[in-house]
């Protein structure tokens, strides 16, 4: 099993932004020691206040603040969770990626979805009606950059001829690409080509914001695994092929009892689980790193 931690963001519980130099390396650092896996930013470029007020989180550009942290650690994966794919011209956003993948020395891995916000589609001036075209469109392209010396394309809304990228990716043949979304379609694209799967698991506000199927029980994310296995097994690849990410019940108590957490990490793997979230985000970045450090002495120290 692998541990990512979602980088926080916004104004913790004393009044103080997270989104500063020395906050950032004392987490990402803290979190390498204590050997957890991933560290990952999300990204809404252009949110709406109704949103942020509504119960939306504030985020930074991942791609910065990914290269941030790939140059105060060695081994800590970068991770987005997730980039919306359709925001972005696919060259620039390849670009983007391939940075990262560079700075990292091979540590990037990117987690894409669609996108749900319409008013940040209209904002950014992207048909949201086209998100799903768009973003086919776009892991078609990243992937003949980082295949080939020239890219021919006819875009929906450009034209390469003859574009290339470089310098190059590090990771062969290219970053690895996880699908961000519990939709039918995000199912599909995973059975079909993607490294991993994201789901978004819970009810509620959350699945209903996202435009989503709701996961909420332990049973719904069995049976969605089940499904994924059907669909990746009809394009001759198993659930072993691919990472899932992911939580049952009995991890969702974090460390306020490490023992009951550890084995549920047994059940998860039972599922095919191979990532699942850290619980060491608190109100404050010294609970934070508190928690870090007891999530490396009473987490990790037993696996």
């Amino acid at each position: 099993m692998k541990f990512m931690v979602e980088y926080p963001l916004g104004i913790d519980d004393e009044g103080r932004p997270w989104a500063t130099p020395s906050s950032m390396v004392a987490f990402a650092t803290a979190l390498e020691a204590a050997g957890v896996d991933a560290i990952a930013f999300t990204d809404h470029p252009a949110p709406s206040k109704k949103w942020l007020d509504g119960g939306g989180h504030a985020t930074i550009d991942p791609f910065v603040g990914l290269g941030f942290c790939a140059g105060v650690t060695t081994t800590l994966r970068l991770m987005t969770a997730l980039t919306v794919v359709p925001y972005r011209n696919p060259l620039l956003l390849a670009k983007s990626m391939t940075a990262v993948d560079i700075v990292s020395g091979g540590r990037a891995t990117f987690i894409l979805g669609t996108g749900y916000l319409r008013s940040e589609f209209l904002a950014l001036g992207v048909d949201f009606e086209e998100r799903n075209a768009l973003f086919d469109e776009a892991v078609e392209v990243a992937k003949g950059l980082w295949s080939t010396e020239e890219l021919q394309y006819e875009g929906r809304h450009f034209t390469a001829l003859g574009q290339t990228m470089f310098p190059r990716q590090v990771q062969q043949p290219h970053p690895p690409l996880w699908l961000g979304g519990n939709a039918r379609i995000v199912r599909d694209r995973v059975a079909r080509w993607g490294d991993g799967w994201a789901p978004m698991l819970g009810g509620g506000v959350l699945t209903q914001t996202a435009r989503t199927a709701a996961i909420t029980t332990d049973q719904d994310f069995a049976d969605a695994l089940d499904d994924l296995g059907e669909r990746l097994e009809r394009h001759g690849r198993s659930l072993s092929d691919v990472d899932i990410s992911g939580s049952i019940a009995s991890t969702r108590v974090g460390l306020s009892d490490p023992p009951a957490f550890v084995g549920g990490l047994a059940e998860l793997a039972k599922l095919g689980v191979t990532w699942t979230h850290a619980p060491v985000v608190l109100g404050n970045l010294t609970a934070s790193l508190e928690a870090i450090a007891q999530f490396g002495e009473e987490v990790m120290a037993k696996l």
